[in-house]
């Protein structure tokens, strides 16, 4: 018959293999989070490779190593899909642009960092940009107009808050930041657009020094009145 000693001895053995059965159980049994971003990621292969027109649902299940039943229990359909990784992506890139403008000391330092975000995040990011060109081979055009119409609208409203800073802070003349806001999106988004797509007729640096220099002095003369 064992001893106290014995049985202590053997209780913790027993304790420890159950611990280790329990973690590799938990390990071997994928967390729905993770499962959901397994698909994101391989339907982002597919869409880059074929575009989701030519992508179908059968084809994302099996790039991500699950079954049917797994991905219409996270997607309707492929305009989920792609719409679900147009917003993933579109999350990041608001946390990266947010992280940039806090880090810039200055209205015009904030926006030109705002502005080059943007551009590294596009040029990386062959989804996003195909969605912003609404390429109609890439892409679906609905699902990208949604998601580009709701990027704008982030976008503005970080700006909006940049320039209403600059003001408040006497950086600024007395503007409403909200149009402003709108018309640098704009300028902003056709410089982005032009330069990841290759057809920008001037060096993006250069046209950003540009851009600083009509930001810092303005383009109407002191004292010159409004037609």
């Amino acid at each position: 018959m064992p001893g106290s000693g014995q049985l202590y001895e053997r209780s913790i053995l027993v304790k420890m293999s159950s611990m280790v059965t329990r973690a590799r159980v938990d390990k071997s049994v994928a967390q729905p989070s993770s499962i959901r971003g397994a698909i994101l990621e391989a339907a982002r292969g597919r869409f880059v490779r074929f575009g989701p027109r030519k992508t179908t649902m059968d084809e994302v299940a099996r790039a991500a190593g699950c079954s049917r039943t797994t991905l219409y229990s996270h997607f309707r359909n492929m305009e989920d899909v792609y719409g679900s990784l147009l917003e993933q992506d579109a999350e990041e890139f608001i946390s990266e642009a947010s992280a940039a403008v806090e880090k810039a000391r200055g209205t015009g330092a904030k926006i030109r960092a705002m502005i080059e975000t943007t551009r590294a995040a596009y040029a990386k990011n062959e989804v996003l940009r195909m969605a912003l060109t609404c390429d109609a081979d890439m892409s679906l055009e609905g699902v990208a107009h949604v998601y580009t119409r709701g990027q704008e609208g982030r976008i503005v409203e970080l700006i909006r808050r940049i320039l209403e800073d600059g003001v408040s802070e006497g950086a600024l003349r007395d503007i409403d930041p909200e149009p402003v806001a709108y018309l640098m999106f704009q300028l902003g988004n056709v410089l982005v657009e032009k330069e990841v797509s290759g057809t920008a007729d001037y060096d993006f640096d250069e046209i950003m020094e540009v851009m600083d220099d009509v930001f810092a002095l303005g383009i109407a003369k002191p004292g010159r009145k409004r037609r």
